[in-house]
């Protein structure tokens, strides 16, 4: 390669170095620029997902609680019905019936046991 061509290139690439020096000075304050605007649009996208992620756990736990409060009335339900048929086995018309049924009456006095 001729000298005056490599002469000519690293002339060219000073011009270039000296160009980048002379604009590295005002882009000191752009680069600053550049970071913060980086900066707040991650505080912004981190914040939304935040916020999309508590929206997700709030309706995620009122459904949970919508479930839980219909098993609560489905039980409660049940229970009503439960005390109702214990209130029927116990009556005492129907114990008596059973008792006829099985040829059992009132005790006589010498069946009678009596406990101190």
């Amino acid at each position: 390669m001729p000298s005056y061509l490599t002469l000519r290139l690293s002339a060219v690439g000073q011009v270039i170095v000296s160009r980048n020096r002379r604009l590295g000075q005002p882009w000191r304050w752009g680069r600053v620029v550049v970071k913060a605007l980086v900066m707040a649009a991650l505080g912004i996208i981190l914040t939304s997902l935040f916020w999309a992620y508590a929206d997700l756990q709030n309706i995620t736990l009122s459904y949970q609680i919508s479930q839980a409060q219909e098993t609560q009335k489905q039980l409660l339900d049940m229970n009503n019905k439960l005390r109702i048929e214990l209130a029927n086995l116990k009556a005492i018309s129907r114990l008596e019936k059973l008792a006829a049924e099985y040829g059992m009456g009132a005790p006589q006095r010498h069946q009678v046991v009596k406990l101190p």
